[in-house]
């Protein structure tokens, strides 16, 4: 009887090894240990890339205010060719807000131009509030400079 029990306990204890072999995943330390991991990263990562977010929107609003520029500038040459500096002033320009705009093709929505110095029919000086409201850009003889608009 104590054979038959050896040998039915060792063929248990293969049983269980097979059995435990043949179990194939990851324990809940292992699982645990790499969402830890996971959120050091995360956490680590960003305030870097909110960084790069606001850059990015920044340099958008900065483009947005060379199209305008650019179109704000074109229809004020149109403009002196046609009927010289008398009529280029800055209620000119704003007045001219939605051609600039679709010109220029930025989004209208709650666009602004503001502050415009002109020299004859250049443009010296441009302020432009991007149409989400959230940027100023200002041009000037330095270039071209970003503020977050405050309401």
């Amino acid at each position: 009887m104590k054979n038959f029990m050896g040998r039915t306990m060792a063929k248990m204890n293969d049983n269980r090894k097979k059995g435990r072999k043949a179990l194939k995943g990851f324990t809940l330390v292992e699982i645990i240990v790499v969402l830890v991991i996971l959120a050091i990263l995360a956490a680590a990562m960003i305030p870097a890339l909110t960084g790069y977010i606001d850059k990015a929107k920044e340099k958008t609003a900065i483009t947005e205010a060379r199209n305008v520029l650019t179109a704000a500038q074109t229809i004020a040459s149109e403009e002196y060719a046609l009927h010289g500096t008398t009529s280029l002033n800055n209620a000119w320009v704003v007045g001219k807000l939605s051609d600039i705009l679709a010109l220029a093709d930025v989004p209208s929505g709650s666009a602004a131009i503001s502050d415009v110095t002109l020299d004859k029919a250049k443009i010296t000086g441009l302020k432009y509030t991007t149409s989400d409201g959230s940027y100023d850009v200002t041009y000037s003889s330095t270039g071209f400079s970003v503020t977050t608009h405050t309401s």
